[in-house]
């Protein structure tokens, strides 16, 4: 098989939803809804309930006193009033631990460990842990890719995730269950970023946008599916449900002959004997010989050569790196930051909503679906840029009404449902806008960057995610706190979106040169990517 093959039009020619793209996609739609759930699962195995100080004899601290006495337990202190003597004394500390609510004494890694108080920090920490190890991760797993191959880092960081889940199950310190958090984040995104990258490289151009909103919809079940099962195991040990998540992945260790490799990094790398072996199992799958599938390619590309010649767009590759070098970093790394803040920040706050924490955390997920529903009308019509700018203004302003309704709200049950009412239209918001990101990510990079790039760009999200653990402890401090900054970041974010250049309609690059070539006609704000690929081919949607 020849090297110079256009990637994009063997899958055109192998038709975008054959049997065998179907099977490879499903394999990567499941590891994604499996990546929710291991990222989520803290929103209730780190659920802190209502509590109060255990009870304690009021006679331990001043037994030369026979006197009534009342006795008032706080969270964090308890108060003793002597009444013969009107005096008082107060302890600083819960000297016999906390009380509970029914149900709730053995339900989460919080309540174990006495993780209220002063120690309350460290349930942020742990999940700081986490979205720290997706940044390493992100850096990590991500050039590994680009170098062994996605299939490689995919089935390493799943099986490695599967371990480390079975040993948490049995850890039995708060430090050892940190530690391994920080792990398994970094394996997670190892799971997360290859599974994207095979989903946008088995599809042709026209494709790679259902591509990323499929992805969306696995990720959005994965979180409706986290509800019902925390809510079946919310009276057993929290060790139960980690046991669960680690079960569903046992698959990984026979997943090496489940799916194949990336034919687009196959084929950017020189593998044309293991690429060729990919094209005839995915022609024979979709009832196609090999050769029918190569002469439907040759045929296309010498059309397609032909028809830049007699227009004359054959470009010349500039020698110039500037353009790459000043485009990339300051608009899209606060983009970033800004959906994986307020996104994350969203999840892990649900507790702090008005209502029942598994109903508010269930319709923050399922309108996940309807964000992946709008993000498939839009973002192929009107362009990423126009999708991401409406999506973040929907955002900012959903979430800034709730914080001023939720200022407002006091007694009002009826403000309290309505701020959470906006929470929900935020999360839709900033849900559409995180994944149009991912995908305009992608399409910035040429292959054997691209997972390089997505490692580039997720670790500035982790800066964003780093932050987002803090954001209950932010709350209970300042209730007004987390919606403004989300809000504020937002808007930011839409307004500096308008100077990147729209990337509807251009095939991937495959090579540096090809970057450069780009860039040079679409770099900037004057060129905002109203100029579409003229090879851009519609989608049939029947």
């Amino acid at each position: 098989m020849e090297q110079n093959l256009d990637v994009d039009e063997i899958w055109r020619a192998l038709k975008p939803w054959g049997r065998y793209q179907i099977r490879q996609l499903s394999f990567m739609w499941v590891a994604i809804l499996l990546t929710a759930l291991h990222l989520l699962v803290v929103v209730f195995n780190g659920y802190t309930p209502q509590f109060q100080c255990a009870e304690i004899s009021p006679t331990n601290h001043n037994s030369s006193i026979n006197s009534t006495y009342d006795v008032t337990y706080d969270e964090c202190s308890v108060t003793i009033s002597y009444n013969q003597s009107n005096s008082s004394h107060t302890t600083t500390s819960c000297l016999n631990g906390y009380k509970y609510n029914a149900h709730d004494d053995i339900s989460s890694f919080v309540t174990e460990w006495g993780l209220v108080c002063g120690e309350s920090i460290k349930v942020d920490i742990s999940q700081f842990l986490m979205i720290l190890g997706q940044g390493v991760g992100g850096f990590l797993f991500t050039g590994l890719s680009d170098k062994f191959g996605r299939k490689t880092v995919h089935i390493s960081s799943h099986i490695l995730l599967f371990v480390l889940c079975l040993v948490t199950v049995f850890i039995p310190s708060y430090i050892g269950f940190a530690i391994l958090r920080f792990f398994a984040g970094m394996t997670v995104e190892g799971l997360l970023l290859s599974s994207v990258t095979l989903c946008v490289e088995t599809l042709p151009m026209e494709w790679r946008f259902v591509a990323e909103v499929t992805g969306v919809v696995s990720w959005t079940t994965g979180i409706v599916m986290l509800t019902p099962l925390s809510y079946i195991m919310q009276t057993f040990s929290w060790r139960y449900l980690e046991l669960l998540l680690a079960l569903l992945s046992v698959y990984s260790l026979v997943e090496y002959w489940l799916f194949d490799e990336s034919l687009r990094w196959l084929m950017a790398n020189g593998r044309l004997g293991e690429a060729e072996k990919v094209v005839r199992k995915a022609a024979k799958m979709n009832k196609m010989s090999f050769d029918q599938v190569i002469g439907i390619v040759k045929a296309k590309m010498r059309e397609m050569e032909a028809l830049d010649k007699e227009n004359g767009a054959i470009l010349v590759a500039s020698d110039s790196d500037a353009v790459i070098e000043t485009y990339i970093p300051k608009n899209t790394e606060v983009k970033k930051v800004t959906n994986s803040l307020t996104y994350t920040g969203l999840n892990l706050i649900t507790p702090t909503l008005y209502g029942n924490r598994f109903v508010n955390f269930f319709l923050l997920g399922a309108i996940e679906y309807l964000s992946a529903l709008t993000e498939f009308l839009l973002i192929n019509r009107i362009g990423r840029k126009k999708t991401l700018i409406i999506l973040m203004g929907i955002a900012g302003a959903s979430l800034l009404i709730s914080t001023l309704i939720s200022s407002l709200q006091g007694d009002n049950s009826a403000l309290g449902y309505l701020a959470t009412f906006f929470v929900l239209m935020g999360k839709y918001g900033i849900t559409g806008a995180f994944s149009s990101v991912f995908l305009f990510t992608s399409e910035l990079y040429p292959t054997n960057l691209r997972n390089s790039g997505y490692g580039f760009a997720c670790a500035f999200a982790s800066i964003g995610g780093v932050l987002a653990p803090f954001a209950n402890t932010f709350h209970r401090y300042v209730a007004w706190g987390p919606g403004v900054v989300f809000s504020i970041m937002c808007f930011l974010s839409a307004i500096m979106t308008f100077y990147l250049p729209e990337t509807r309609g251009r095939e991937l690059p495959t090579s540096i040169e090809e970057l450069k070539m780009w860039y040079k006609e679409h770099s900037g704000i004057q060129t905002s990517g109203t100029k579409q690929n003229k090879d851009f081919v519609e989608p049939k949607m029947n």
